[in-house]
């Protein structure tokens, strides 16, 4: 019976990863594929079609933004993935509501381009990205709880490198609505911050693990000498 249980838990995870992958999958091309086009575009002339392309900047820029911030998740969850042994019940209805999120990306897509200068539109697409983030986070962690759904080999290292990179889009998230409160055209911009602070946290955990392994050999060192 023990190994019925862990061939149906480790056949979750692999059910989880497919399904995962083709949401992550769908939700980045439509956020690519819903373009505003004008109603008649064989009267147009050049001029109203160059200043039609000025005004998609602004959409595009954000579908961009989006496709990035999906790609980002996408990696995070793939390297989540490959540490996963196992699944169970809690840990599917978590990451269910994270790929529900996802999917719904590319509709708080189109009401940003939609309703580019409404600071409730910008408000709600920041709040879809903080669940995503947050239950990216949460999945992590209940995994990891008493090594129940990982490998009890993974180092310690690993397991919190990864909590600090799956904090950082929710963090990012709940700062971009005090932007979009306060300046909402700097609220695009802002989600630059996802990279930069990707940027910092990679550095600083180098650093640490750099720094650990520095105070270990200087350990072993002093207790060669005391022998």
């Amino acid at each position: 019976m023990n190994n019925e249980n862990q061939s149906y838990s480790t056949n979750m995870i692999s059910h989880l990863s497919r399904l995962s992958d083709g949401i992550f999958a769908l939700s980045m091309a439509l956020s690519l594929l819903i373009f505003d086009f004008p109603d008649s575009t064989a009267s147009m002339t050049n001029i109203e079609v160059n200043n039609f392309l000025i005004t998609q900047l602004q959409p595009l820029r954000i579908d961009l933004i989006t496709f990035a911030l999906l790609a980002f998740y996408w990696v995070d969850r793939v390297k989540q993935f490959s540490y996963y042994k196992k699944s169970n019940e809690i840990h599917l209805f978590l990451s269910l509501l994270y790929l529900m999120f996802v999917f719904i990306v590319p509709y708080s897509n189109t009401l940003t381009m939609y309703f580019p200068e409404n600071t409730m539109v910008k408000v709600w697409f920041s709040l879809n990205i903080f669940f995503i983030g947050i239950f990216s986070f949460l999945n992590w962690v209940y995994a990891t709880h008493k090594y129940q759904l990982v490998d009890k080999s993974l180092d310690h290292h690993t397991i919190t490198k990864i909590k600090i990179t799956a904090s950082i889009e929710p963090i990012v998230a709940l700062l971009t609505i005090v932007v979009a409160l306060i300046n909402q055209s700097l609220w695009d911009i802002s989600w630059l911050l996802t990279v930069i602070l990707y940027i910092i946290a990679d550095r600083f955990i180098k650093k640490s693990v750099v720094d650990k392994s520095i105070d270990n050999s200087e350990r072993d060192r002093e207790v060669k000498v005391i022998n």
